[in-house]
């Protein structure tokens, strides 16, 4: 029985994306018969995973776990694989390079993993010698099936059968760029009299928190619900009407792909990882960066047209089954591990 040390600065109950990929992928591996375990490099001593004598370590962020894993690798001498999980290569102008130690924990690999193709060729244009130990694993998500009705969930929350409900899933941080959507959404509830725009997730940057709040006050129908469990968010999703990604950068938002699998177009801002899952006109909308006027009109069109709207969630689900199931995510990590083993 191989044993597989899974590493994440995050775990739940924090739900971030690192935390609900850890749990899908322990969950996954232990169904296919490896004996796994889950170790947080922010909380756990390093030695509990020397202690657990793994075959393989895979961590979930390149940069993160760095002191955590250089000490288990010190004294456990077994294959490193790192998913890359969009942060730790995030770069915010073209002429920048990614830090000096995600070039360092790459040497160190023996396998590097990127969520998508885009990813994938700008981590091989910076380090080209080490071609070899890349491959491209998309990120796997569950169809789930929800006891709880459309209209039950919105009554919770306060909303009505006709509102247009547009939900943020996101940790408050600047790269989330989350003040833009607010900005934009000021146009979008004028435009659309029922709009209303719900934020869910935590807050990771104070300073980021303060100017989100501060341009929230100017809308109406705004409702920041604070961090809510992976279960709640799902829910919430499958009673929403569009979800809204307006991210500066992402590696692959599970936030888009879960939305996706609850039959929900995307309005997304057109940037890395957002481009890995939505095709623009088919599932959801891209909108520029620097261009309010495309964001606000394809708020507006998703809202009007019902047909747009359902043909673009159905497409979502079978872009999902085509391509996103937790079963070819298993199967490609199976690969990995038995190429580095």
């Amino acid at each position: 029985m191989t044993r597989i040390a899974l590493v994440s600065p995050f775990t739940l109950p924090s739900c971030r994306g690192n935390s609900i990929m850890a749990e899908r992928l322990k969950a996954g591996l232990s169904n296919r018969g490896f004996h796994v375990e889950l170790f947080n490099s922010s909380t756990d001593a390093p030695e509990r995973a020397i202690l657990f004598c793994p075959d393989i370590v895979h961590s979930l962020h390149a940069v993160r776990s760095t002191k955590w894993m250089e000490t288990v690798l010190s004294r456990t001498y077994v294959p490193w694989i790192i998913t890359l999980t969009g942060t730790d290569y995030y770069v915010r102008q073209k002429t920048d390079r990614p830090s000096d130690q995600l070039k360092k924990n790459i040497e160190k690999a023996s396998a590097v993993i990127a969520f998508h193709d885009e990813a994938y060729n700008f981590i091989k244009s910076l380090f080209p010698h080490f071609e070899k130990k890349f491959h491209v694993i998309p990120q796997g998500v569950e169809i789930l099936r929800h006891d709880n009705d459309t209209e039950n969930v919105r009554r919770q929350y306060g909303l009505n059968n006709n509102d247009v409900v547009f939900l943020i899933v996101s940790g408050i941080r600047q790269v989330k760029n989350i003040g833009y959507a607010l900005d934009a959404f000021r146009d979008i509830e004028m435009a659309i009299p029922d709009a209303k725009l719900l934020l869910v997730g935590s807050v990771i940057e104070e300073d980021e928190a303060a100017r989100v709040f501060e341009i929230s006050e100017s809308l109406s129908s705004f409702q920041y619900l604070g961090e809510k469990t992976h279960n709640e968010v799902r829910q919430l999703m499958s009673a929403a009407d569009i979800l809204f990604n307006t991210s500066l950068h992402e590696g692959m938002p599970a936030s888009v792909l879960e939305a996706m699998a609850e039959d929900l177009p995307v309005l997304a801002t057109d940037t890395s990882g957002n481009r890995s899952l939505v095709e623009d006109g088919r599932n959801g909308f891209l909108v520029s960066l620097d261009n309010k006027k495309e964001l606000v009109e394809a708020a507006v069109r998703l809202a009007a047209d019902k047909t747009l709207h359902n043909s673009m969630g159905s497409c979502a689900v079978q872009i999902v089954k085509d391509h996103y199931s937790i079963e070819q995510e298993l199967d490609s990590y199976e690969k990995v591990y038995d190429i580095v083993s």
